[in-house]
């Protein structure tokens, strides 16, 4: 499990991922960096699910400019989603790929998505059950481009109870303290008993001249080996200690 959150601003697209893998539902690195560079491109893929599956795939798609991507990227991107659940993960798999990027074209940024999984997939049928999710896809079962991502997302209630903007003019938020509290509520959201969004958080950013990626924050308490176990969490002091600039 991963959590991606992203957006779309007139100049720049975003993406906030954690650094968690697992090993048998104990965390075995931390510090992993899940959002992976295209090539060529000003352009990033990011992967729920297996945790290599997102470096694995960027590494094969086939594209020579970020449009010639898109046009392809939904047949691309479920080739290599089954071809990987196939050779590493017995058939069982299941993900969300969000491909972010400048368009040359339309000379504009753009977020792409993607839910998948595998037929009958166990892995799946558990993630419904134990995360409170409807049968509903939550993006879409082709890419379709979007102007917020939140995987996993949260409930209504979870936005409420966090006082998370779901209305905020995008073109005027801080970008790393706006995804970073979408990232706090994944972090406390249980999956079969155990939570799984955590280790850092990298942002990054993606504009017309490049790709830029830093950590904004850092989970202290996160070791490899250990179960994660977030601190119950004010939200009011959380969103006043941002409005004071501190990440």
């Amino acid at each position: 499990m991963s959590a991606i959150n992203g957006y779309v601003r007139s100049d720049a697209a975003f993406l906030l991922a954690d650094g968690l893998s697992y090993l048998e539902g104990i965390p075995q690195d931390v510090n992993l960096i899940k959002t992976h560079r295209l090539h060529g491109l000003n352009a990033v893929l990011s992967a729920t699910g297996p945790a290599q599956l997102g470096e694995w795939m960027s590494t094969r798609l086939v594209y020579r400019t970020f449009d010639d991507l898109i046009e392809t990227a939904d047949w691309q991107i479920k080739h290599f989603f089954h071809r990987y659940a196939r050779e590493f993960c017995n058939s069982d798999a299941v993900s969300c790929v969000v491909l972010a990027g400048w368009h040359e074209k339309e000379d504009r940024p753009a977020i792409y998505c993607v839910e998948l999984q595998t037929a009958g997939s166990p892995k799946a049928i558990s993630l419904r059950q134990n995360a409170g999710f409807v049968e509903e896809r939550h993006v879409a079962v082709s890419l379709r481009e979007l102007s917020i991502v939140a995987m996993p997302p949260p409930s209504r209630e979870e936005f409420r109870d966090a006082a998370f903007d779901l209305i905020a003019d995008v073109e005027k938020v801080d970008p790393a303290s706006y995804l970073l509290h979408l990232m706090e509520i994944q972090r406390r959201k249980s999956f079969d008993g155990r939570y799984v969004v955590g280790g850092h958080a990298v942002l990054t950013t993606i504009t017309a001249t490049g790709v830029e990626q830093h950590v904004v924050h850092v989970w202290p308490e996160d070791q490899p080996g250990k179960r994660i176990d977030p601190a119950p969490i004010d939200w009011n002091a959380w969103r006043a200690e941002r409005a004071g600039g501190n990440v």
